[in-house]
């Protein structure tokens, strides 16, 4: 049947001598952060990931260690929280699957560590998929 394809952009990356715009990137993990990872997670994201791309190492050391990981055993063998470091992955927002699926009404959110590679024509899809909201048709109630 009919494909609806998301509409091409001229991405400043994309040529061979292109880079990805740093601040654009703080900008959207600072995006992640505050709004879609509180349903989404980015389970192959680490914060090591970061450095050098957006932020300093001393700047990804300090946005890991706001985190609790739960690491362990201790010599006692119980298990303990500590700040993250460079080498955890991003939270997750559920503690299961289950949990997920429970509180979306059966749904799991996608993870979003590699959602641009895994969606035909990704980072136009994204982006189509980001802005692509708008206000229902008069008479419509959503």
């Amino acid at each position: 049947g009919d494909v609806l394809h998301a509409a091409q952009y001229p991405w400043s990356h994309n040529g061979i001598f292109s880079a990805y715009d740093a601040a654009s990137i703080r900008r959207g993990h600072q995006v992640y952060k505050e709004v879609c990872s509180s349903c989404h997670s980015m389970k192959f994201m680490h914060y090591r990931n970061l450095v050098g791309v957006c932020y300093t190492e001393d700047e990804a050391k300090v946005l890991a260690s706001e985190i609790e990981v739960e690491d362990g055993p201790d010599d006692n063998g119980e298990m303990f929280d500590r700040p993250g470091k460079l080498n955890d992955a991003f939270p997750s927002p559920y503690s299961s699957e289950e949990l997920a699926r429970s509180i979306n009404n059966g749904a799991l959110p996608p993870d979003l560590s590699l959602i641009t590679k895994s969606r035909h024509d990704g980072e136009n899809y994204l982006f189509a998929l980001l802005t692509g909201y708008k206000d229902p048709p008069a008479g419509v109630t959503v």
